[in-house]
């Protein structure tokens, strides 16, 4: 639990505000082109945390709210695409915060239910309100993906995501996913 609320303290830098607000408009034009003939899918959807793996944090001494925290954590996808929907992710993040705002990035593995895993990488921000007992941290960012195994192997595509942290785990919705493979 000390790992989680270090993280959540940690988990916010920036530029939170109207500087980064992610729109459909912006998550398209992100979206990277696949080239012609290949086949199209949606996998917009939704995260729930399954496990946190692990979570570090150092304070590189600069001033006293700044934290730095690595962090692997497995979510549960849900989703109206079959081949998505009960899914597992597997967060690979990095957390650079200076009081209650940070800036995120990482990637993350997906392994569908046909036994394909799909890449992406990803960048946001996010801040944290509440207080130390009870406390919530608002995100946002952009994924592409960066590559797959079997028919997924030369995916192109991603989207964005928004989501709350709160010590009882992740709630993330992905309203726009979209790929070519």
């Amino acid at each position: 639990m000390e790992a989680v609320k270090t993280f959540c303290t940690a988990f916010v830098i920036a530029t939170m505000g109207s500087a980064f607000l992610v729109t459909p408009v912006l998550a398209q034009k992100i979206l990277h082109d696949a080239g012609p003939a290949g086949e199209k899918m949606d996998c917009s959807g939704s995260e729930r945390s399954k496990q946190q793996v692990s979570s570090d944090a150092i304070k590189p001494g600069d001033r006293p709210d700044h934290v730095l925290v690595q962090f692997v954590r497995i979510d549960v996808y849900s989703s109206n695409n079959p081949e998505f929907d009960g899914s597992e992710v597997t967060w690979y993040g990095h957390i650079d915060g200076i009081a209650a705002y940070g800036a995120h990035s990482g990637y993350q593995a997906q392994t569908l239910k046909s036994g394909e895993t799909l890449w992406a990488q990803f960048d946001g921000v996010g801040y944290t309100v509440g207080t130390r007992d009870a406390w919530e941290i608002r995100y946002q960012g952009l994924f592409h993906f960066v590559g797959g195994t079997g028919k997924y192997k030369a995916i192109r595509g991603g989207g964005y995501y928004s989501g709350v942290l709160t010590p009882a785990g992740v709630n993330e919705e992905i309203p726009v996913c979209s790929a070519e493979y």
